[in-house]
């Protein structure tokens, strides 16, 4: 909101050569530090009427346009339009690399450096680190010594300490800040100062944490003073009372209760004076956690639930999951479970849903805390394995030792009771393939988009199909081959279905807007699916909305991927989105090939013979030994070969047959799959079984040896190469391109004056 006072600093004189756009945007950038994001648009109102829309820069130098390009973009990360009420980035980086190429033709190296630093800030606020890392180090290269970049240089170091941590990589800021600390000492500029301080207080916290340092954790209430102290000097009140909340955290985390309150008195008497709703209710839920420490739970709940009305609909997703979480816990402990349930579960979706994993972790692990002894056996092991998943890259010592805590409660729980549910189809027998169906059962119930990787025929689409049975959802499974359909009929059949989840959908999310719960769509060979149809899925699964008369605004249906490729080498040859790998393997279960889990192949055997019986209408027996024999079998990790040998043995064999083991270690030598187990030796040809053994062991030598024929020969035990490029070319073709092909050598430029044989010297 733009003051009076503010209007007549607009509208006063403009002296020397300074032109009216440069002196709004210096007026711009100035309400931008010291946090009042708002008020930094409206003054740029003159200049840039929408947020929506592009800056006005007609009739203005190049200087004057890279100067509005600039404020716009960087306040665009902020604040975004309507449609990007997080920050719009693309168009923010967009806006800041024109003024960059502006700045760059007019020479102005300080200007390209501020432009860089703030395209960085971008970059990292989309958890794009490497990318930020890399402009702000070419930034830093070109800066000198002179005052005005001397300040800029400040600016950047810190950007890049904010940077590391946000990367975790608390010692990385922690250096750069070292490096920072000179010049800032020099530094007449007390926004600057405190800046500064703030962030390596919070550097200091998290190393504290991390290190187990107490020291640490003194010194940064000591920064955090440091910081309040330059930011009421330099007038900047939002920021000085989120200094105040912050040291009111660190009372808290010291059990020192009237001193944070004191301080989060003062933080909340300046939100309410800049009329900062946000900022208020960030004071509310820290007020609420120094209550439920001091056992005023009463108290705690009035506070957090003023704090999550306040956040609601502020578009602060990942304070809003904090206070949801606050709000949760007060409830827990005045006996309101399932009221607590409600919110903590809305607590993970919010998070979950902001991209925010640890503070969705951390809902779901309060839940295990609070809410443990009225819940299910199976409901324990679910939220915590999901909390475990979404925690495992914290750094924080507090909440791996919560984690740690949760696991003994559900050993325990478990020692007594057992986890059953239905598998039936997916037949096993190995611990690897238990634990891999628990894990699949509790992620089938949790929201987001799976990706099921493995070898053609290691199950994929059954486990989704009883992934869908298991989740309780509404509507049908559908799949999707993006391997064998045209890319029309792709589309038609994936958004088809999703526009179609609305017949039958429920309607269970009272409070917000009109969300329909459909079915499972399950998109097989996913690496099959077009750029075209890859932009679509990407937008369908981050917004879930389908654009259909009558139908309400978004849909909820599970997404479902699976690729038997490499993923990352379709992403390295530009076939595939990684960013719509990142949204599709919100969980990956990796289906490990037949192979690899020889302990399933009984059971697998058993359930093939009993359908491969019921369809003929025959009985074959198969013998103990002979079963135990198949996990012999030179299966190359697909259970189709072993249900494709079954049925021809039982189709071969006359009724009442019994299969010993010697047929199934007949056939287990034999490689060129003209065998079956009722008659072993149909076919043989030993000289095709050689010529195909041959071949696998030539291939296998090439695959190790990453296709070069030198290297190969040598594991072959040839003497020279040109041996294995012999058989290569005449016996077995096949595997020609399975090697690399040679360089061509380069010709010596130098003559060669030996004579050919024979002739005169």
């Amino acid at each position: 909101m733009i003051t009076k006072k503010m209007v007549d600093r607009i509208d006063a004189p403009v002296s020397g050569f300074v032109g009216r756009a440069i002196h709004i945007c210096q007026f711009s950038k100035e309400l931008e530090e010291s946090g009042n994001y708002e008020a930094a648009i409206d003054v740029m109102r003159e200049l840039w009427p929408s947020v929506e829309e592009r800056p006005e820069i007609e009739g203005l130098d190049h200087f004057e346009a890279a100067e509005v390009l600039l404020r716009a973009g960087a306040l665009l990360v902020f604040t975004g339009g309507t449609k990007h009420p997080d920050g719009d980035y693309e168009s923010a980086k967009n806006l800041i690399s024109e003024s960059i190429r502006l700045f760059e033709a007019l020479g102005r190296t300080e200007k390209v450096v501020e432009s860089q630093t703030e395209l960085a800030h971008c970059y990292a606020r989309e958890g794009a680190y490497d990318e930020a890392r890399s402009i702000l180090h070419l930034a830093l290269s070109q800066l000198g010594n002179s005052e005005r970049e001397r300040e800029q240089k400040i600016v950047t170091l810190l950007r890049s300490s904010m940077v590391e941590a946000s990367a975790t990589r608390f010692n990385d800021a922690l250096q750069l800040l070292l490096q920072a600390a000179p010049l800032i000492e020099a530094s007449t500029n007390d926004a600057r100062k405190g800046q500064f301080h703030a962030h390596f207080a919070i550097v200091l916290e998290r190393l504290g944490k991390g290190e187990n340092r107490a020291d640490y954790a003194d010194r940064a209430l000591i920064e955090h003073a440091a910081a309040s102290f330059h930011f009421e000097r330099a007038g900047h009140t939002r920021y000085y009372a989120c200094g105040e909340n912050n040291i009111g955290l660190l009372h808290l985390k010291a059990g020192r209760f009237t001193e944070a309150h004191q301080h989060l008195d003062r933080a909340r008497r300046l939100f309410t004076s800049l009329k900062d709703r946000d900022g208020v209710a960030q004071v509310d839920d820290t007020r609420a956690r120094v209550f439920i420490e001091q056992q005023k739970n009463r108290e705690a709940e009035a506070a957090a639930r003023e704090a999550v009305q306040a956040l609601e609909n502020s578009g602060q997703q990942r304070l809003f999951a904090e206070a949801l979480t606050t709000w949760g816990t007060t409830l827990a402990r005045r006996g309101r479970q399932a009221e607590a349930r409600r919110v903590l579960q809305r607590a993970f979706e919010v998070a979950e849903q902001a991209g925010a994993l640890e503070e969705a972790g951390t809902a779901e692990l309060t839940m295990l805390e609070e809410l443990g002894g009225h819940l299910t056996i199976a409901d324990l092991r679910a939220i915590y394995e999901l909390a475990d998943y979404l925690l495992e890259g914290t750094q924080q010592p507090s909440i791996l030792k919560r984690l740690r805590a949760c696991a003994r409660r559900v050993i325990a729980a478990e020692r007594t009771h057992n986890i059953e549910f239905d598998t039936s189809g997916f037949a096993y027998g190995s611990e690897q393939t238990a634990a891999l169906l628990r894990h699949a059962h509790f992620v089938s119930r949790a929201p987001g988009a799976v990706l099921l990787t493995g070898e053609t025929g290691t199950g994929k689409e059954l486990l989704a199909r009883l992934m869908h049975e298991w989740s309780g959802r509404p509507g049908q499974f559908v799949a999707v081959n993006c391997a064998t359909l045209s890319d029309t009929l792709i589309e038609s059949q994936l958004f088809g279905h999703m526009k179609g989840s609305f017949a039958g959908a429920s309607e269970d999310y009272p409070g917000a807007a009109r969300r329909a719960v459909g079915g499972t769509i399950f998109l097989d060979e996913i690496g099959g699916l077009s750029a075209a149809n890859q932009g679509k899925l990407l937008r369908f699964i981050e917004h879930g909305e389908i654009h259909t008369v009558g139908a309400p605004p978004r849909v909820d249906v599970r997404v479902m991927a699976a690729t038997n490729r490499v993923v990352e080498d379709e992403i390295a040859g530009g076939r595939f989105r990684r960013d719509l790998l990142h949204r599709l393997q919100n969980f990956h279960l990796d289906l490990p090939p037949l192979r690899a889990r020889v302990e399933d192949i009984p059971a697998i055997a058993g359930h093939f013979i009993r359908e491969a019986m019921m369809r003929q209408g025959k009985r074959v027996r198969f013998t103990s030994e002979a079963i135990e024999a198949m996990c012999r079998l030179p299966l190359q990790g697909n259970a189709r070969e072993l249900r494709s040998l079954i049925e021809r043995t039982t189709m071969a064999a006359g009724d009442g047959s019994t299969i010993e083991a010697g047929a199934v270690e007949t056939v287990a030598l034999r490689l060129t799959g003209k065998a079956d187990f009722a008659d072993p030796w149909a076919n043989f040809s030993l000289r095709e079984e050689v010529q195909r053994f041959e071949e696998r062991l030539i291939e296998k030598a090439l695959r190790d040896a990453q296709g070069k024929v030198s290297n190969a020969a040598r594991l072959l035990g040839f003497k020279h190469h040109e041996s294995l490029n012999w058989r290569l070319k005449n016996r077995n073709k096949s595997l020609l391109a399975a090697r690399t092909p040679a360089k061509p050598r380069k010709r010596s430029l130098i003559k060669n004056d030996k004579p050919e044989r024979g002739e005169p010297r």
